[in-house]
């Protein structure tokens, strides 16, 4: 009996998990040893295979081409918190992931349970946002964090295909940030109630019944005709 428990217990297996930073660098570092395992195969020496393996790095964005100049109005005098060091500027950095029990969201509905506060955060100067290329981004620059997962949309922002702009569409491009709209810690848009209808203009009333109201462009166009 001994001997059967024995043979069927197996030690735990480690989480599948990984902190975000961690399979990122594990990504590279794979695809950096498969080219230099190749190279090496070719009769390539390892030097120059690192040397090759360079523009396998990945790159810091610097903009798409074409893209309309545009300025971002600033959010960081909206933020209750800002700036962060008022309270972590006596408070030791703590990189493990766990569930915070502070004044923040505890709770991120972002991700899919894939990311976590210093997923976006700089743990070592907390008055800074982070790429997942670990590069500082000040907060009214929020829209480079969000790009580093979401390209698509943020390339169709920058372009003006996706979310707001002040002033009018013409002239000058000053947009409202990501964060202007979308919840960061719970960025889908929540259900809300319609605006009501705008009110007829002076002189003229909308009677109740009428044809106009609740017509198909078809019927419309059947009414018309008789008409």
């Amino acid at each position: 009996m001994d001997m059967f428990v024995a043979r069927n217990e197996r030690p735990e297996r480690p989480s599948a998990h990984r902190p975000p930073d961690q399979c990122a660098c594990a990504a590279v570092m794979v695809v950096l040893l498969r080219f230099i395992a190749v190279a090496i195969c070719l009769g390539i020496s390892p030097a120059q295979a690192e040397d090759s393996a360079e523009v396998l790095k990945p790159l810091r964005f610097e903009g798409y081409p074409d893209a309309p100049e545009i300025s971002v109005v600033p959010r960081k005098d909206e933020l209750f918190f800002y700036p962060c060091d008022q309270c972590h500027a006596t408070i030791e950095p703590n990189p493990q992931i766990r569930k915070l029990d502070t004044v923040h969201h505890s709770e991120l509905e972002h991700g899919r349970g894939q990311i976590w506060c210093l997923s976006c955060h700089d743990l070592e100067n907390r008055n800074y946002l982070r790429t997942l290329l670990s590069e500082p981004v000040d907060f009214d620059e929020a829209s480079n964090v969000c790009g580093g997962c979401h390209a698509n949309r943020h390339k169709d922002w920058v372009f003006g295909a996706h979310g707001k702009r002040i002033a009018n569409w013409q002239g000058e491009r000053t947009l409202y940030s990501c964060t202007h709209c979308h919840d960061p810690h719970s960025p889908a848009i929540k259900p809300r109630a319609p605006e009501p209808p705008p009110r007829a203009r002076v002189g003229l009333e909308l009677k109740p019944g009428t044809p106009h109201e609740k017509s198909t462009v078809w019927e419309s166009r059947e009414r018309d005709a008789v008409q």
